[in-house]
């Protein structure tokens, strides 16, 4: 018989449906879930699952809490909660079993292995395959918006971007989150398989160099470039929108910035008599 994993939670209405609260194991972790963050609302969601299932140590089998608890931790509509089960279920990651609840479908172990094999940081052309599957990937995400986005969810857009821009001039130690933009775009066109796949190529982003976005003073550019995109999209010009994708995932400029913390940091690094 699978095992339901408890939730910290001490009200006893949320008690039903998972036996006798004296059952609960007495060192059940938190439940890592947060109710604030930049990016649309089913994105997010969708994360804060995937963080809980993997903080908790979930397994295929386990039964998730019921709706009533991500709503309220979360503080999100019923609605954007279902839609994130939605995209999960899509990937594999849960399954919905209708009148019983949602069980982890697949060993976290599992969600980014794939990730690992298809991008591998340490391969000689590893840069250039990245680039090239990001162009790819967002190319035919943006001709995707143009066809599929409603006025609000261009507006959802600008407030990311004015959240960022926010956090940039306020917050010395700002760090900025590679592919969030972009991830916020593909949420829209409601491609499941190009979501994932972008997560594989943010992951292989950050292993391929974890020290850029830290070390390489082009927020303001990235940032501009991302608005460029976002007002060509509004306008539905496909065509523009495309070439500025292409222009702001340069390899050359990715190539150099690479390049500079390796250089800096050999230059500062003391010699040896």
């Amino acid at each position: 018989m699978k095992k339901t994993i408890p939730f910290p939670l001490d009200d006893e209405k949320y008690n039903s449906g998972f036996g006798p609260k004296t059952c609960r194991p007495d060192n059940h972790r938190t439940s890592y879930l947060r109710s604030s963050g930049i990016g649309k609302v089913t994105e997010r969601v969708v994360h804060e699952i995937r963080a809980y299932i993997e903080s908790n140590n979930l397994q295929p089998g386990d039964r998730l809490p019921p709706e009533r608890y991500f709503i309220e931790q979360l503080k999100v509509s019923r609605s954007s909660l279902r839609e994130a089960m939605r995209v999960l279920t899509t990937l594999g990651l849960v399954e919905v079993r209708h009148g019983d609840g949602t069980y982890v479908a697949a060993a976290t172990a599992t969600w980014r292995a794939s990730s690992v094999a298809i991008f591998d940081a340490t391969e000689e052309n590893a840069l250039r395959n990245l680039v090239e599957t990001r162009v790819g990937i967002e190319i035919a995400v943006v001709n995707a918006v143009v066809q599929r986005a409603s006025e609000e969810d261009f507006d959802r857009l600008e407030q990311l971007l004015d959240q960022q821009a926010e956090e940039m001039t306020k917050n010395p130690s700002y760090a900025w989150e590679p592919l969030e933009f972009e991830l916020a775009l593909i949420e829209i066109t409601g491609n499941t398989w190009l979501y994932e796949v972008e997560l594989m190529l943010q992951d292989a982003w950050r292993s391929l160099s974890g020290g850029l976005k830290a070390s390489v003073g082009r927020y303001a550019e990235w940032h501009s470039e991302h608005r460029a995109i976002l007002a060509s999209l509004r306008s539905r010009n496909v065509t523009q929108a495309q070439r500025l994708v292409m222009a702001h995932v340069s390899f050359d400029r990715f190539e150099a910035d690479l390049q500079a913390p390796r250089t800096r940091s050999a230059k500062d690094r003391p010699s040896r008599d």
